[in-house]
Order: structure tokens, then sequence, then C-alpha cells
């Protein structure tokens, strides 16, 4: 009896970590089952732009981009949208768009991304583009709320 409670004790171990190992797999399965997945081919798309002082300025593009950081690049070389950004692990950070800068650090200043008027889920490189869909990057500037009493 004390043999066989020795063995099972020695087996938690391997137990536990097959269990977590198949739970990583799961989570992975469910991450790439999830995710937004790119369309490929010609799309016809439109790009809003409303910047610091509330004008919005439009864009209708093709393009074969699958991903919003591509079509980005592809309106950057045409030459009349401009765009700075920073790729860290999370993703591209947007910086600045048609040389407009928003400052978070001074007061809240930010590039957000609307997917057909709906806040974006995803960063521009993670963000398929889809045949006639609107993407839009508003300057918005992040105001906490106050603490209620």
């Amino acid at each position: 009896m004390f043999e066989r409670g020795k063995k099972m004790k020695n087996k938690k171990p391997l137990i536990w970590l097959i269990g977590l190992i198949a739970a990583a797999l799961i989570m992975f399965g469910l991450w790439k089952g999830l995710s937004p997945k790119p369309t490929e081919g010609s799309k016809s798309v439109t790009v809003e732009v409303v910047d610091d002082k509330g004008e919005t300025k439009t864009y209708k593009e093709k393009t074969d981009a699958e991903y919003l950081s591509q079509l980005m690049d592809e309106m950057k070389a045409d030459g009349d949208f401009a765009y700075e950004g920073s790729t860290s692990e999370y993703g591209l950070y947007i910086t600045s768009i048609n040389e407009i800068t928003p400052d978070y650090e001074k007061d809240g200043a930010y590039w957000s991304i609307y997917v057909n008027g709906e806040y974006g889920q995803y960063g521009a490189d993670q963000q398929p583009v889809t045949d006639g869909d609107t993407y839009r990057f508003a300057y918005e500037v992040y105001v906490p709320e106050e603490p209620q009493k």
C-alpha cells in the first residue's frame, strides 16, 4: 500500500504538466481560430482621417492589401497620406498621421482606429482589410472619469 501511494505522488507533477500543455494548445487553437482572417484579392475601401480640429479627409482606395498597415504603406507611397509609427511586441503604434502627432503624456491624445463606425478591436497590423469597409483614424483625447464619491 505504501509503494502505491508513493508511485501516485511521483505521477502528479507529470499529470499537471500534461494538463498545462493541453490547456496551452487549446488556448492557441482558439486564438488562431477566432483571430480575424484577411481576404485576398482586390478590394475597394474608404479611409477617413479625422484630425485634431475635427476635420475629415476621405480617401477612396483600391487595394490588394490584406491588413490595414499594408494599405497605409500603399497610401503613403502614393504621397497624399503620411504616417509614422513604432513597432513593439504589441504591434504597430501609430505616432503620427498627416504630420499630426498627438502627445498622450501631455494631454491624453492618441490616434484611434474605427472599422465601419465601431471602435477597432485590432491594431493596424492585425486589422484585416475587407471589401467595402470604411476605416477611420480619429485623433482622440482620453479623459479619465472622475472617481465617484
